[in-house]
């Protein structure tokens, strides 16, 4: 088959590799029919955190069912699934307390080389899935799949940094971030019902978009200073919450700024170095601090009826769907910008 394969930094290849095959009762084989290039994939590619040479990469994906192990029940062959980013077991203490990104039974993140559990990642014609009944989620067959791919993992990782923030209906809001998560989590803070939200981005074309996903004003934090505007846009009282989609220090610092005082800050960025968290405001301010990795499992089935009902509309991120064949290209886009990507989807 097919595989994006990873060889250094900024050098992703399509080669052909061995097709996975079933090795535990538990495994089914999946057949992708879409997958997708995530930020978080940027920083193995940028080189900011290792990755193992020749490693298949990617983790938001999903497809039809090829093979089914003996012991996996709930599926058969042709079932359409989304599989969220991580893989669980279902059986170990984290996974019964509903944190399946805490797996202790075998479990990690598809795509993320030998460290993160060496799972082979869905950047591929066909991946492994292990423990198939606890970490697959099927859907339904009359929609699209670039409307639900992104159950897997962004959509789901915006919507739990929305939910993170207790957000209540009247609420002012502010998401620093205007990439992929940035904007579903902005669509994901509208439902919360706050009177304002407030996105704070890098990119004009990016801004456009989150307006059109429930964002009221939107700044550029290279045209203007974000915690100044925001403080007078709020006559100095500061957000309600305030949500950090990024992985950035700068970003978190800024979220402790313009947070009011018994406010909430919730992250999803994925932090891969120390920050120095400002704790005497984070004190005298009685703030909460939430975050962390987003148990996408547990929101797929809670985010699908948006999706079929039309409140949310997934696809609204997407500007480039290209063949498994032009992934290297993919990265390129989504680490440089170029031609306004914001996010690349992957056609097998």
């Amino acid at each position: 088959m097919k595989a994006a394969t990873y060889h250094g930094v900024r050098d992703i290849r399509v080669e052909t590799v061995p097709d996975p095959k079933i090795q535990d009762s538990n495994d089914v084989i999946l057949r992708v029919t879409k997958s997708a290039i995530c930020g978080s994939d940027l920083h193995f590619y940028r080189g900011r955190i290792p990755m193992d040479e020749g490693f298949i990469v990617g983790h938001e994906f999903m497809g039809v069912i090829e093979d089914v192990g003996k012991g996996a029940k709930q599926f058969k062959k042709g079932d359409k699934v989304v599989a969220p980013f991580w893989v669980s077991c279902g059986n170990c203490i984290n996974c019964k307390n509903n944190v399946p990104t805490s797996c202790t039974g075998g479990g990690g993140c598809f795509g993320f080389g030998v460290a993160f559990g060496n799972f082979p990642g869905g950047q591929a014609e066909y991946v492994r899935i292990p423990f198939a009944d606890s970490t697959l989620e099927k859907v339904p067959e009359k929609i699209e799949d670039d409307k639900i791919i992104f159950l897997g993992d962004i959509f789901s990782t915006g919507y739990f940094c929305a939910e993170w923030a207790n957000i209540k209906p009247g609420q002012v809001v502010a998401v620093f971030g205007d990439g992929p998560i940035g904007l579903f989590a902005t669509a994901s803070a509208k439902l919360f019902g706050p009177s304002l939200i407030i996105t704070i981005g890098r990119h004009d074309f990016r801004l456009d978009v989150a307006k059109k996903m429930g964002c009221d004003i939107g700044i550029n934090s290279h045209k203007e200073n974000p915690v100044d505007r925001i403080l007078e846009i709020t006559n100095g009282r500061g957000v309600d919450a305030a949500l950090e989609c990024i992985g950035s220090e700068e970003a978190l610092l800024d979220a402790f700024k313009i947070v009011r005082p018994a406010g909430t800050i919730s992250f999803a960025g994925l932090f891969v170095q120390p920050v120095p968290i400002p704790m005497l405001d984070f004190y005298l301010k009685d703030l909460t601090l939430r975050g962390g990795v987003c148990p996408a499992k547990n929101y797929i089935t809670k985010l699908l009826p948006l999706v079929e009902k039309g409140k949310v509309d997934p696809t609204a991120v997407i500007t480039h769907d290209l063949p498994l064949s032009d992934t290297p290209k993919g990265y390129r886009l989504m680490d440089s910008k170029e031609e306004n990507a914001i996010k690349v989807v992957l056609t097998p």
